[in-house]
């Protein structure tokens, strides 16, 4: 799997994921050395994901309390905008 953050003008850090991608092991690995930085760079910035199981739990949720995020509802048929890339 692979996992990357792109914003309007600048992307961040692609991450090879190679285990089974569970909520511990994107928090771990993605959103506290990679999102959370991220974010911080980028002046109004809402971050948006969607509703895979691992981004979905409590665990994630509690690590981007702090986040303004976009609502992206359960089993939306609306496409990813990083599928359009």
């Amino acid at each position: 799997m692979l996992w990357v953050a792109v914003s309007y003008d600048c992307r961040g850090t692609l991450v090879a994921i190679s285990n089974t991608l569970t909520a511990d092991l994107y928090v771990s690995l993605v959103i506290k050395p990679l999102i959370q930085p991220f974010l911080n760079s980028i002046q109004g910035r809402v971050f948006l994901q969607d509703d895979a199981h691992p981004y979905t739990t409590v665990v994630t949720q509690r690590s981007l309390q702090n986040v303004d995020m976009l609502p992206w509802p359960v089993r939306s048929t609306n496409l990813s905008p990083i599928k359009c890339l």
